[in-house]
């Protein structure tokens, strides 16, 4: 074990010392506090102008339309002066203009935009014109206040929800697409360093030397501390801009997605590191074995393309978990090991997946990763001394073969 913990300290001090570490991780961090910075800054700018006419009996108040428009701000504007603001809104000028037309003997809107309308605005306005008819109708037909209210009176909805799912689908799309890049991204580096070496030669030297489970190994670990590193800094990075309260703590949203950081507990960040490290180690082993097999960096891309496969399978099948957690697909797919590290733990925070599901995909997952650690080991100890062209699936299976 001793010369083991010797490579491993290697190529650990080899790896964090690199440059591509410090300036990839300090790039992440600058981006993580960048999008932060920049949505807070930018939620901070002037409202969207939108030009609001009125040439009806309809009596507005642009103080209460402008109630409950949070980015968009109405300004008053004569019918007059149509053509001069519609020019404004093709220069980019002003945002759209919205007018109130009566169509026998009801109100009327016009929404004149550039290129994209405003559905939220649209709707608010709406309800509102529309209840200042109701209310001219009802003032001029002399009907009972109280009547009009209880007939215009909207049904009462209550949502019971047995599985409220709203506040983690921010979190496995987060957790899901991270699982996802460190695993390829690290997976390519481990395959990409072993056909170095082997390239350079320098496994001539070391075998003999170290026994090449350790090399394997060390490569390994030591690209899962990195990738674990990486998660570190994509943490402090999250630290940082809520310090400078650029976000607020309990809820947020990350491209489009609501998270609500209050249901990020303990257990769940205990399951994302499980999970991580079992998928990561199922993934690490078999880029290990295919940048065992070939001689030249060029030919890795079309070996390690089924790997990318998998993990792009488990990836898309992931985000398809996190609308439809109990469709058939998902649930096959968490038992799959290829698919179930992501899979599995995105059905997790959904509440689709309870202890047992967690304990047989756990004991399938140590399973798979014992018997391609068995496989692997034979493929990397025969393949790394192969200087051969180009290696066809048939010897591959030879050399998973051979003792």
């Amino acid at each position: 074990m001793g010369k083991f913990w010797t490579v491993f300290k290697f190529h650990l001090r080899e790896a964090v010392t690199s440059k591509s570490f410090i300036i990839g991780n300090l790039i992440t961090l600058i981006i993580i506090i960048g999008i932060f910075g920049f949505s807070h800054f930018s939620s901070k700018e002037s409202k969207d102008k939108v030009a609001f006419i009125n040439s009806t009996s309809y009596q507005t108040n642009i103080e209460q339309l402008n109630k409950g428009l949070d980015s968009i701000k109405l300004v008053s504007e004569e019918q007059r002066n149509l053509g001069k603001l519609k020019q404004q809104v093709k220069d980019g000028e002003l945002d759209g203009i919205v007018e109130v037309k009566d169509n026998n003997g009801s109100p009327s809107l016009s929404y004149t935009y550039k290129s994209f309308a405003d559905q939220e605005l649209v709707a608010i306005l709406t309800q509102k014109i529309q209840q200042i008819g109701i209310n001219k109708t009802i003032a001029e037909s002399r009907v009972d206040p109280n009547v009009a209210a209880k007939l215009l009176a909207p049904i009462s909805v209550k949502n019971i929800a047995l599985k409220d799912t709203t506040g983690t689908v921010g979190i496995v799309y987060v957790f899901v697409f991270l699982m996802y890049l460190l695993i390829l991204g690290r997976g390519q580096m481990i395959a990409n360093t072993i056909t170095a070496e082997k390239a350079s030669r320098v496994m001539e030297i070391m075998i003999p030397k170290v026994k090449p489970i350790f090399m394997m190994y060390g490569k390994i670990l030591v690209q899962l501390v990195i990738g674990l590193a990486d998660i570190v800094v994509m943490i402090l990075g999250f630290l940082v801009s809520y310090a400078l309260g650029w976000f607020n703590g309990n809820q947020f949203s990350l491209f489009g997605f609501q998270i609500d950081l209050s249901n990020l507990t303990p257990f769940i960040i205990a399951c994302f590191i499980i999970y991580f490290v079992l998928g990561f180690l199922l993934y690490a082993i078999g880029y290990a074995a295919v940048g065992a097999v070939v001689s030249r960096t060029e030919d890795l891309g079309s070996v390690s393309f089924p790997i990318i496969l998998c993990i792009m399978a488990a990836f898309f099948v992931g985000m398809t978990s996190i609308f439809s957690p109990e469709s058939t697909l998902v649930t096959i797919c968490s038992y799959i090991p290829v698919t179930s590290p992501i899979v599995t733990f995105s059905r997790i925070l959904s509440g689709e997946a309870g202890y047992i599901e967690m304990g047989i995909t756990i004991v399938i997952l140590l399973a798979s990763i014992a018997i391609l650690n068995h496989l692997a080991n034979r493929i990397y100890l025969n393949g790394v001394m192969n200087y051969s062209g180009k290696v066809k699936f048939k010897d591959v299976v030879q050399m998973a073969q051979k003792h």
